[in-house]
Parts: structure tokens; sequence; C-alpha cells
């Protein structure tokens, strides 16, 4: 996907493309490099700042962000999965 035409600095990622996404409920309809607050659940942070289309995977330290981006894009968040622990050997 190209990047978008924007001001805001672009983070790479893989995205969906803008037309992955249906529209048509929406009160406004969001062109490639908008920006966009989504929340998240779990993890360090309580919410993104994102460009349309957001990015699937967000890598943190500690784990990933996963947008869950099922229904409305009000209900779109971030839910965070943490990285497996280190299996600890049996004594």
């Amino acid at each position: 996907m190209p990047r978008p035409h924007s001001s805001y600095p672009y983070v790479e990622g893989a995205r969906h493309s803008d037309r992955w996404y249906d529209q048509k409920g929406e009160d406004v309809v969001l062109g490639p490099g908008d920006r966009l607050f989504l929340p998240c659940q779990g993890g360090p942070c309580t919410s993104r700042l994102e460009v349309y289309p957001p990015r699937l995977e967000i890598e943190e330290p500690d784990g990933v962000y996963v947008l869950d981006d099922d229904g409305p894009r009000e209900r779109w968040h971030y839910v965070f999965v943490p990285h497996a622990p280190a299996s600890v050997a049996p004594r």
C-alpha cells in the first residue's frame, strides 16, 4: 500500500487497504492518512493515535497490540497480548 499523503509521521506496518473497511454507516468517512484515536485494553497504553487505515499489530517490549476492528469504527480497539513467559525447566 502506498504511503498516504499526510503531514502526520507515517509509521510502517501491516494494514488492510482503505477499501477493506465499509464506511457506509459511519458519520465521518476517513481517507488514507486521516488520524484517529483507538482505545487500548491492557498493556502500557490507554489509547493510540493512528493513521487510517490503522496498523493491525503494534509491537511493544512486553507484548503486542492486536487491532480488533470488528463492527463499527466506534468499537475498534487494540487488545494487548503479552509475550509468553520463558518456560521454566522442571526441577
